[in-house]
């Protein structure tokens, strides 16, 4: 990171630019302090008491390339790149594609893909994904290149200014315009994977929004604040609306005719 030091900023200590200029916290302007490259204004090290002066660069590395070690095995394969930055990867999930590796899909997974490429681009490989999405859903996933800028986007996600909007096609005419659904999800005992809304679940939240309504299927709009699995799936076919395609809590019907 590196920020040059104009009149404003002038005379403050390092440790106030860092925290209240560049947001970063206690513990990365202390993990900063011990890297090689660490603390520095014009190339030189200095201590976080040091006051600038206007005109010079201050540079501060939170952690060294390539120090981390992926755990995720880098396996080529497309990638659909919807923007890149020095902090950021977003990438295009395919559905049937898993986010992350798993039973049967340790090496075809979306972060196999993105853990080959950021090798590829000398990165250090490690996949930070920010969030995730189910199997069978397309969508947006986001990775942080580092561990500040995961740290920054999870903060975001907290206070509600990183957000996701999820768009989903559902059997049948809803006869409500929008509406809020906080039923309880929980597991379904003996069964791996499918979930059901009950009363002593984990709380859950999803607010819909409907887009386009024909006879047989209506386009809805969806904003969820908790993070069940199959939140959506579960909330919509307990409403009496199942996603077109769901197997889990459908027909698995694709065709909305």
């Amino acid at each position: 990171m590196e920020v040059k030091i104009d009149k404003n900023l002038e005379g403050k200590t390092l440790e106030k630019i860092l925290r209240e200029n560049l947001g970063l916290t206690k513990k990365e302007i202390s993990r900063a302090k011990f890297q090689p490259q660490g603390i520095r204004v014009n190339g030189e090290k200095q201590r976080i008491t040091y006051r600038p002066l206007a005109g010079q660069v201050l540079r501060v590395c939170t952690e060294e390339q390539n120090k981390e070690k992926s755990r995720v095995m880098a396996c080529e394969g497309e990638l659909q790149i919807l923007y890149e930055d020095r902090d950021l990867l977003v990438l295009e999930k395919q559905g049937g594609t898993p986010c992350h590796p798993g039973r049967g899909h340790f090496e075809d997974s979306l972060g196999n893909r993105a853990a080959a490429y950021l090798k590829e681009q000398g990165e250090d490989g490690v996949v930070r994904a920010v969030g995730r999405l189910d199997k069978d859903t397309s969508g947006v996933m986001v990775y942080a290149k580092s561990r500040i800028a995961a740290a920054r986007l999870s903060a975001q996600k907290q206070t509600g200014e990183f957000q996701k909007v999820y768009f989903a096609l559902v059997k049948g005419e809803m006869k409500e315009k929008e509406g809020k659904i906080t039923c309880p999800i929980a597991p379904i005992p003996g069964e791996k994977l499918k979930m059901q809304v009950q009363e002593g679940g984990k709380s859950s939240c999803t607010q819909y929004e409907v887009l386009e309504k024909r006879k047989s299927y209506t386009f809805v709009k969806c904003r969820i604040s908790t993070g069940r699995t199959h939140q959506i799936r579960v909330h919509m076919a307990w409403l009496g609306y199942p996603l077109l395609g769901d197997v889990l809590y459908g027909d698995g019907q694709k065709s909305p005719v």
